[in-house]
């Protein structure tokens, strides 16, 4: 659904800093920014076939956007993450958001920015995206992957515009290949399942879409536009 373009394959190296991977490109060194600040366990591992695109500009001459995972690769790219959501909004591909259209980008509530607003037939809705590329067995997706003190927050203001009767969303994007389903993953963050529960309570939905990246046509593609969400974790 969305074209990646020309595209740069890369061998993974390792992860230097927390937005920077070593990578080999045609027998050369080179390092490529990343903008997923999660642990991306598994995937970020010597040897492993990376997919980049050259910067525009910036300290880094390659942004590295998926990495290989079977015959297709992870969408680990958070920008392409979101760049794919907002195609399916405006496609009609969400069946949970038929009729919604983007108003506006990065919407700040209280001290937390959010990803998206949404104007469904009128009514505001708020989203949150979050980036789930943690393969757990059985081909699940999971988030998160490490303690997030943001993401606690984020949800926290979408519980609070959802008891002021705006719609809430956190939507987990899975990144890897047709994920059979989302679990979230309670062992990293005890915290956040608090903040879980109490979104529940107030209304906040949480739903699962499925992109990521056919190599063989340089696209990121649908996987499952309304993907089965596990939050039993945090409500036992």
């Amino acid at each position: 659904m969305l074209m990646l373009g020309d595209v740069v394959c890369c061998y993974i190296i390792k992860r230097a800093t927390r937005f920077t991977v070593e990578v080999e490109v045609g027998g050369s060194l080179a390092t490529a920014y990343t903008n997923n600040t999660g642990r991306l366990l598994g995937y970020l591992t010597r040897g492993r076939v990376g997919y980049c695109l050259r910067a525009r500009g910036g300290k880094h001459p390659l942004r590295l956007v998926a990495v290989e995972d079977g015959e297709y690769a992870a969408l680990i790219d958070t920008r392409l993450q979101e760049e794919a959501f907002a195609e399916a909004v405006r496609l009609g591909w969400l069946p949970w958001l038929a009729e919604c259209s983007i108003s506006k980008r990065n919407p700040r509530v209280g001290s937390s920015v959010l990803d998206l607003m949404l104007d469904c037939r009128g009514k505001a809705t708020f989203v949150e995206l979050k980036s789930a590329v943690m393969r757990l067995e059985e081909g699940f997706a999971a988030y998160p992957d490490a303690p997030t003190k943001r993401g606690r927050q984020q949800i926290e203001h979408l519980a609070e515009l959802a008891r002021q009767g705006s719609r809430s969303i956190v939507v987990f994007i899975a990144g890897i290949p047709n994920a059979r389903g989302f679990k979230f993953y309670c062992e990293v963050d005890k915290e956040i399942c608090r903040s879980v529960r109490k979104a529940l309570e107030a209304g906040v939905e949480f739903r699962g879409v499925n992109f990521f990246v056919d190599v063989k046509s340089n696209a990121i593609v649908l996987g499952d536009a309304d993907l089965q969400v596990d939050l039993s974790c945090c409500i036992q």
